[in-house]
Order: structure tokens, then sequence, then C-alpha cells
């Protein structure tokens, strides 16, 4: 369980840089693709719409998959092939839609532990299992920031990209390898699907939220 865990906050740790490394490499995407900052900001945006929206149907496959298989394939197909595809781009599109593959790619890498989590864990353990795992995520941010700034210049920003699929390959498949699905409640036959969010969005309190 425990392998299962810091593969996936390795991930989380991934999916933090991920959200805002393009701030660094801005000059060098202008200067060799031609983005403009209209064009980086829509793509730092793909990032997190496509994020966002994944969050549907992640919840529904992690109840009928559950998260060793969903998260490492999306972060295989999605995180280590969105940011190779970025290593080759050659225009501003490209880097758009690197962006909305690496979004849906880095889109399971929270819901799964703490789907672990609730289900494997004490009550009374949740909240702070969630925080630390959280907290420990940020160390990605720091990474997107001046460590990412050095490397680029010292590699080229294309390389770096290589570099970071790779290591985002080597942690897809950590997680297929390390993580174990919890105890499920239910067959698959019986795991709520899309239709549960109706249920979701008839509580009464959820408008104000």
């Amino acid at each position: 369980m425990i392998p299962g865990i810091v593969i996936l906050a390795l991930g989380y740790v991934l999916s933090q840089f991920y959200r805002t490394f393009l701030a660094v490499l801005s000059g060098d995407l202008g200067t060799d693709l031609g983005a403009t900052p209209s064009d980086l900001s829509i793509a730092s945006g793909t990032w997190f719409i496509v994020f966002a929206l994944a969050q549907f149907p992640v919840g529904v496959w992690l109840d009928k998959y559950g998260p060793r298989r969903m998260t490492a394939a999306l972060f295989l197909f999605g995180g280590a092939g969105g940011a190779l595809f970025l290593s080759f781009a050659t225009s501003p599109i490209h880097l758009i839609l690197a962006m909305g593959f690496i979004g849906v790619g880095c889109s399971p890498v929270l819901m799964a532990p703490l789907f672990i989590f609730a289900k494997s864990f004490a009550p009374t353990q949740f909240g702070l299992m969630s925080a630390w795992f959280v907290a420990f995520g940020t160390f990605g941010n720091v990474a997107g920031a001046k460590p990412l700034a050095i490397l680029a210049e010292i590699y080229g920003w294309r390389d770096v990209m290589l570099g970071l699929s790779t290591v985002t390959l080597v942690v897809g498949v950590g997680i297929y390898l390390l993580v174990k699905d919890p105890q499920s409640d239910h067959d698959d036959k019986a795991a709520p699907g899309f239709m549960s969010f109706l249920t979701v969005l008839k509580l009464k309190y959820l408008g104000a939220i």
C-alpha cells in the first residue's frame, strides 16, 4: 500500500509541475513556436479546463475500474504522451493540444489517492493523509520555477520536455506496478455510472457551494 501511495505522490508532484511550467518556458516557446502571450494563456487554460472536465469520467472510472489501471493509463498516454508531443511542437496549436493531453493525464492523480484513503483507512485519518499528500505535491510548483529555468538554459526546452516525458512514463509504469486497488464495495456491474451525478445535483446545498 505505501509504495503505491509514494508513486502516486510523485505523480501528483508532476501534475503540480505541469500546471505552472509554461510560465518559465514562455520566452523559448515564443521564440521557437511563435507563441504569443494569448497562445500561452489559452494553452495554460486548456490544461485546467480539460483537467476539470475529466473529473466526471474519472469519478466513474475509479468505481468501475479502480485507481491502478485507470490512473496508469491516463498518466501514460496523456501525461507522458502529451509531454513527448510538446517536445516536437512546431506551432502554438501543437502547444495547446499538448497541454490538453497533459491535463487528461494529470486528472486522476489526486482523486486516485483520495479514493484509496477513503476506502482503505479510518475516516479519522483521511483529513491528515490528504493534507500531507497535497502538501507534498507543492514540490512540483517549486520544480516548475528556478530548477526548470536552469535545466532549460543548459539543455534546451525540447530536451527538457523529452526528459519530463521519460520521467512521467516511468512514474506511470510505477503506478501500474505498485498501486493496489482497495477492496471494492460492489462488483463492476453494480458500480454507479454517469447517472449517479444526478443524485449529486439534487443536493439542496450544492447550489450555494
